[in-house]
């Protein structure tokens, strides 16, 4: 009986240093999702309109959003002072491939590469 509240402390321990890597690895997927967003806006800059492409993918082409079809890119302009940009997700991991202004997508870039993630 006098082992069980040592027992118990020690377990809470445990539970703590485990529960503190499991929020960290949660909150540092975005610096992940930076690098996935640089690579793929890196992988854009070397296509074209008539790049093979697989139905269903997407990409950014000439700054518009390029979404391949029987494989072929159909090109669809973004609005005015905006062109296309993989970005890193901010509540999940992941990317999306959207329209914004080059100064905040490169500033979204950045702070996903900060990791100051997001929790619970």
């Amino acid at each position: 009986m006098k082992f069980q509240p040592t027992l118990i402390l020690v377990a809470l321990c445990i539970l703590s240093t485990f529960s503190a890597s499991v929020t960290e690895a949660k909150q540092c997927f975005e610096k992940q999702n930076a690098r996935e967003a640089t690579l793929l806006n890196k992988k854009f800059n070397k296509l074209n309109k008539n790049s093979p492409c697989k139905t269903g993918e997407t990409a950014c082409i000439e700054g518009q959003v390029a979404q391949c079809d029987q494989g072929k890119f159909v090109l669809t302009p973004c609005g005015p002072t905006t062109k296309c940009f993989a970005l890193p997700l901010v509540n999940s991991p992941g990317t999306i491939v959207t329209c914004d202004k080059s100064k905040d997508a490169a500033n979204r870039i950045k702070l996903a590469r900060q990791c100051r993630g997001k929790t619970g």
